[in-house]
């Protein structure tokens, strides 16, 4: 269950995902370090701050090839390396969202197996005396 706080509308998993963000002046390289069907938190490599409303065209590359999306920074952030920000995707194709939906629930199952499934039921006798 979400926190009353949690606005998002999409469960996110953590993901190390290259980010191109394409403009007219060229492309900046980055990473997502998590992702949901909605949007991301992207970190780039430029001195270049995120600005809130700033409209970006993103090229996010999941195992299965490319994912092209609009996005809005929603809430710029300053770490000691890059530039970063939240980001909410505001156009997506359908095949992409599919796309994106398919990785989230994966890598979300993967997680919950790693952290409370049992992957294989060990039973335990005591010795006779």
């Amino acid at each position: 269950m979400r926190g009353s706080s949690d606005r998002r509308a999409h469960p996110r998993v953590r993901c190390l995902a290259t980010v191109r963000a394409l403009g007219s002046d060229g492309t900046v390289e980055g990473r997502a370090t998590n992702i949901s069907e909605g949007g991301m938190y992207l970190q780039r490599l430029t001195c270049e701050p995120l600005c809130p409303g700033e409209q970006l065209r993103l090229e996010v590359d999941l195992p299965d090839g490319p994912v092209r999306v609009m996005g809005r920074v929603v809430k710029p952030a300053e770490e000691v390396f890059y530039q970063a920000g939240a980001i909410a995707f505001t156009a997506v194709d359908e095949l992409d969202r599919d796309r994106l939906r398919r990785f989230v629930g994966q890598r979300g199952r993967a997680r919950r197996g790693l952290r409370g499934t049992p992957l294989a039921r060990i039973k335990v006798r005591r010795a006779a005396r």
